[in-house]
């Protein structure tokens, strides 16, 4: 089968708005992603577990593109936006060995531009990075919905 999808790139662009005293601060700044064919987008609900036992599976990170399975291989970008106006969103981030985590507030987004990541507790210098294989989520107090995007060559 020949495919009929043109890749496109994708250009993420960043603005910081500050005044502070009648001065203004701030910056643009924009990164092109290129030869991007897939994208995944999606909004979805995470349920809440106070224990932190349960993690809503968000996206895997695979060899080959599957069902709920993105290709590591062509990574490019990936967004996530806690939708929620009161609770926060507590995000999971796994490689090969190791996770981190990140708690994304009401209303706030949280990108990664890069697949590798390396999660050491106990050490102050970087390891060996590694794929990302899968991003969960749990919600704080209450289900909320969040929306995500995945975009890959």
């Amino acid at each position: 089968m020949a495919t009929t999808v043109t890749a496109a790139d994708l250009t993420v662009t960043i603005t910081e708005s500050y005044s502070l005293n009648g001065v203004d601060y701030g910056n643009t700044t924009n990164k092109t992603f290129t030869s991007n064919g897939e994208v995944i987008q999606r909004i979805m609900t995470i349920a809440a577990d106070a224990g932190r036992a349960s993690w809503t599976n968000i996206i895997n990170f695979g060899a080959a593109d599957a069902a709920g399975v993105a290709d590591i291989t062509n990574y490019k970008y990936f967004r996530i936006k806690n939708l929620d106006d009161t609770n926060f969103l507590e995000l999971r981030v796994t490689g090969t060995a190791d996770s981190f985590f990140v708690k994304i507030k009401a209303g706030e987004s949280f990108l990664l531009m890069d697949n590798e990541i390396d999660a050491v507790a106990s050490s102050t210098t970087i390891g060996t990075l590694t794929d990302i294989t899968q991003i969960g989520a749990n919600a704080n107090t209450d289900a909320i919905d969040i929306e995500f995007v995945v975009v890959t060559a």
